[in-house]
C-alpha cells in the first residue's frame, strides 16, 4: 500500500479477492457515509500515476500522511489476509521472522524485535470489535505473535 507494508508480491496476492470492508452490496450501500468519514476508500480513487508494476508511484503516495492508507478497503483486505492467513500470507510472514531471528540469534547488538509496526486492527467495517482495547490483540496479534515466538523457541541459539 504505497510502499508500506509487505513485499508487492504478497500484497497482490492478499488482494486477489474479497476487497470489500464489508461485502460489494453493503459498500455501495454505505458509500455516501464511508465517503463522508474518509474510510473504506479506494487506494485507485486518489488518482495517482502507476509504475510498470501498477503500484501508485512513491511520489504520489507521498503527497499524503501515510496512515490514511489503512482506511483503504485494499489495506484492510492485506491486514485481514496477514491475520488469517488468507493465502498463506500469515505463514510466510512468520517465515520471514524465523530468518532474521535465526541469522541475528547470537547478535550480542540485537536485544529484541517487533514483528509489525504500528498493525492495523484488520477490517473494522466487518468487526467494531476490534477496536475495543485489547479485542484485537488476543484476536489476531497475539496468535499471530505466538506462531513467530514458538517458531523461534525451536532454534538452538547457541549455533
Amino acid at each position: 500500500m504505497c510502499g508500506e507494508g509487505v513485499p508487492d508480491f504478497y500484497a497482490k496476492q492478499a488482494l486477489k479477492r474479497n476487497n470489500y470492508c464489508i461485502n460489494p452490496i453493503v459498500d455501495k450501500l454505505l458509500k455516501p457515509i464511508y465517503n463522508k468519514f474518509g474510510v473504506c476508500t479506494d487506494i485507485t480513487s486518489f488518482g495517482f500515476e502507476l509504475d510498470e508494476n501498477d503500484d501508485p508511484l512513491i511520489t504520489d503516495c507521498q503527497s499524503r500522511d501515510f496512515y490514511t492508507y489503512y482506511l483503504t478497503k485494499q489495506s484492510m483486505a492485506a491486514f485481514g489476509a496477514l491475520f488469517t492467513n488468507r493465502n498463506g500470507l500469515g505463514d510466510k510472514f512468520v517465515s520471514y521472522w524465523d530468518h532474521v531471528s535465526r541469522r541475528f540469534a547470537n547478535n550480542p547488538y540485537v536485544v529484541g524485535y517487533d514483528p509489525l509496526n504500528e498493525p492495523f486492527p484488520a477490517n473494522p467495517a466487518r468487526d467494531p470489535m476490534l477496536f475495543m482495547p485489547g479485542h484485537m490483540d488476543k484476536q489476531y496479534l497475539a496468535p499471530l505473535y505466538t506462531q513467530i515466538f514458538e517458531k523461534y523457541q525451536t532454534h538452538d541459539t547457541n549455533q
